[in-house]
């Protein structure tokens, strides 16, 4: 891929000898590429006036089927694509949206001394023109000046790629509309012509709403039908030089299904998930929604029509699960199976425990299996769920309705029937199924916050500004006071993200309709309006957390240490902190040796809980403030960035080191849990669960204890935790001894699978601090 993305974690050399076959080499050569990107140019500019649905679809269709992969050798399913040097999606990188170029990419390519000077003319006369025209450098051109003194900005600007791990900051805005699921059913009922007619039937019934929203969403569809015959083209070609028999039945199948699809709907299995797979991969959608369910019937259906068994079930599903795997798009990919509200539940169980079995036989990073669990569900789901997390797996991850759905309902003001609905995301975030999107597009680490609070506004080396405060620890008489101004800072950054994810919602509604998006969304084809316009029943957005453990703990420790029991001033802790302890042993043993959140102790569980409060109170204030943000809360649901966002954190009072990762959610610093699992479980729930739109936690636990144990400690230990409001569990199965191994041999563990925080990843792929934070937790 031309477009690496910042969560890419491995290399096409990676693959060798696995089932996996990584994307082939881009289709297209340097001229053909260049050709395309001049044609992409081209087409924008004469459309760049036109209505944001029309200019969208005609941009889209100058995109694919240019932009798709060939079908690999084990591919039973169409649907492989490039990410371009130049291109446009909802989502195109992780961080950088609507319409997109990278520019150290052209910047490599024009100082490449290999190119002919024709060739160097032609990229610099792209470059010139997008520089003002993706919508990323629109968003940061009209970004006020004051808010960029706090917020780093994801995203590409002046050909330079914003790197949030590489220097300190507070605050983060990222560019993205994200998390979204799609009404899988809907498609899979109606079929792209079914929405093709759809749509002119609903323009038919609202004259009143601009027909050029209907049309660049059936333009869109039309690029849909246009790939899909370009696929069964690919396979047919394949077809005729295949030899072995096996093999060109799959071809001859895939083409059919490809034909099939672009004037009928899918009427078996495996078409059903071609629908799906081509609909979501030129959608830009990174989430699968409740797949054991809008599949249900044409699973069993299949199975009594004797055109399916189970093992050509795990065939098709593994070719999917491949699929994703390729896309490297390692913290999202949600699948969701099991829970309440389901239209064909126990359909929808057998075709469940099939799903498990693809992703234990798998045994990857993604799909983000993810069961969620209910008083009176089937227990074989929960007996095999417990099998595959035991064998190491990961996955899947385990939420409780019961304890979730009470909270979904406050924090959104849905009903009951409405949070029946709600799916996890990405990371762990909560969003409704096609009807409220709450893309995660801004950042806090809450260490840097307190940083900013105690040192005048600025980080540990006094040279970046975090905080709008001038004050610094010193002169705080109280601890009250410190936390007065700690709050302010949080309200202040909380405030200047909202508005900046607002304006990010602007700025991607002036460049594009999210055509695809708004078929499949509830409520967008009825008002003629975009799922971040109005249409969709509520948009909002989430403010990511980091570090509030390390946070909470170091405020526990300065209100004990400094305050109550004067065991050393305010001045004193500040600049042994500036110089990370550095021969104050002595003063660093003491902040070390403060009580610690996740022992079950009383003041610094209470710490935490009034951090975690105060956090997600702010957030939900902000709520309906700002157009485009019906709802607005905070996630605490960390990926690796605990780590990254650490190394450019300074020490902090808890008595880490600078540079040292950050908590990892919820959870307490790695080690400093020491009264026994029983006392972290009980610390995890004094936070409360229904203020939030997501938090992660996460249970490590040695092989011998989860699997020789698992009845006499691990069930009563779960149904502890769940039956006293627990919502969420992330379970990882692993020998420390394997982590050691795996540092030291790397070539003999590249199937270890960690989980990492809101994802999962392969051990010895991640960045040694990463490998050592993971190495560090607590085995249980």
């Amino acid at each position: 891929m031309y477009w690496k993305e910042a969560y890419k974690t491995r290399t096409k050399d990676f693959y060798s000898g696995y089932a996996t076959i990584y994307n082939n080499e881009p289709r297209l050569n340097f001229e053909e590429l260049l050709k395309h990107m001049e044609d992409f140019t081209e087409v924008y500019q004469k459309c760049k006036n036109d209505h944001p649905a029309i200019r969208e679809a005609k941009c889209l269709d100058a995109q694919f089927p240019q932009i798709m992969l060939g079908i690999m050798p084990n591919d039973l399913f169409c649907g492989r694509a490039d990410i371009f040097p130049l291109g446009m999606n909802a989502q195109y990188i992780n961080s950088e949206w609507g319409f997109a170029m990278n520019f150290d990419w052209f910047d490599e390519k024009i100082a490449d001394e290999s190119i002919t000077k024709e060739e160097r003319s032609r990229l610099e006369a792209l470059r010139e023109f997008w520089v003002d025209h993706t919508s990323t450098k629109k968003f940061l051109a009209e970004m006020n000046p004051t808010d960029k003194v706090y917020m780093v900005t994801g995203g590409v600007t002046d050909g330079n790629v914003l790197d949030l791990a590489n220097y300190p900051h507070a605050a983060a805005a990222l560019q993205r509309v994200a998390g979204i699921f799609l009404d899988y059913h809907k498609l899979l009922d109606y079929g792209l012509r079914g929405l093709y007619h759809l749509t002119e039937e609903k323009q038919k019934e609202h004259p009143e709403n601009d027909p050029n929203f209907y049309e660049g969403m059936r333009m869109a569809l039309k690029t849909i039908m246009k790939t899909l015959e370009w696929y069964a083209g690919q396979a047919a070609g394949l077809y005729r030089t295949e030899t072995d028999e096996q093999r060109k039945e799959d071809l001859k199948e895939m083409e059919r299904i490809c034909r099939k699809l672009i004037t009928e709907k899918p009427g078996s299995f495996r078409e059903a998930i071609q629908l799906v797979i081509i609909y979501s991969l030129i959608d830009g959608t990174r989430e699968w929604g409740r797949m054991d369910d809008y599949l249900a019937l044409y699973y069993t259906e299949d199975i009594k029509k004797g055109i399916l068994d189970e093992e050509e079930a795990i065939r098709l599903l593994t070719s999917f699960w491949q699929l994703m795997i390729v896309k490297e798009q390692v913290t999202d990919d949600r699948v969701i199976i099991g829970g309440l509200g389901r239209k064909h539940p126990k359909e929808a169980d057998e075709l469940a425990m099939v799903i498990m079995e693809v992703s234990r036989r798998v045994r990857d990073i993604v799909p983000q299996l993810t069961l969620r669990m209910y008083k009176g569900m089937n227990p074989k789901l929960y007996e095999k769920a417990m099998d595959c997390i035991g064998e190491g797996t990961t996955y899947p991850m385990l939420y409780q309705d019961e304890n979730v759905i009470p909270g979904v309902m406050k924090v959104f003001g849905i009903s009951y029937e409405e949070a029946l609905g709600w799916m996890p995301l990405g990371c762990g975030e909560f969003t409704i199924d096609h009807r409220i999107i709450i893309s995660p597009n801004s950042v806090l680490n809450l260490a840097n916050v307190l940083w900013g609070t105690m040192n005048g506004g600025y980080d540990s080396t006094g040279k970046y500004r975090l905080t709008p405060n001038d004050t610094k620890l010193t002169d705080y008489e109280t601890f009250d006071q410190l936390w007065d101004t700690f709050c302010k800072n949080v309200a202040y950054l909380t405030d200047v993200s909202a508005r900046n994810h607002s304006r990010g919602y602007e700025i991607i509604a002036e460049d594009m309709s999210l055509n695809l998006h708004n078929i499949l969304y509830d409520g967008c084809i009825d008002a003629g309006k975009g799922i971040i316009s109005g249409g969709t029943v509520k948009c909002g957005g989430s403010d990511e957390i980091y570090g509030i453990v390390t946070c909470s703990d170091s405020l526990y420790a300065i209100k004990k240490c400094v305050y109550e029991d004067k065991a050393m001033t305010a001045e004193k802790l500040l600049d042994v902190l500036k110089i990370n302890f550095a021969g104050h042993e002595e003063e660093h043993a003491v902040l070390l040796g403060a009580d610690k959140f996740g022992n079950d102790l009383e003041e610094v569980d209470n710490m935490m809980k009034a951090v975690h409060e105060m956090v997600c109170f702010i957030m939900l204030d902000i709520s309906g403030k700002y157009y485009g943000l019906d709802c607005f809360g905070m996630v605490n649901i960390n990926n690796r960035d605990n780590t990254t966002y650490g190394r450019n954190t300074g020490a902090t009072p808890d008595g880490r080191r600078a540079g040292d990762p950050l908590s990892n959610a919820n959870n307490p610093t790695a080690g400093m849990d020491k009264n026994g699992v029983t006392a972290f479980v009980n610390s995890l729930l004094k936070a409360r669960g229904d203020i939030h739109f997501g938090t992660v936690q996460n249970m490590k636990f040695s092989k011998e204890t989860f699997n020789t144990m698992r009845r006499t400690v691990i069930f009563p230990l779960l149904d502890s935790y769940f039956g006293r409001g627990g919502t969420q569990a992330m379970i990882n199965v692993v020998g420390k001894e394997d982590l050691e191994n795996a540092r030291k041999e790397p070539e003999k563990y590249s199937n270890l699978i960690v989980r990492v925080g809101g994802f999962s990843a392969r051990y010895v792929e991640l960045a040694d601090d990463v490998q050592l934070d993971i190495l560090n937790r607590t085995l249980n």
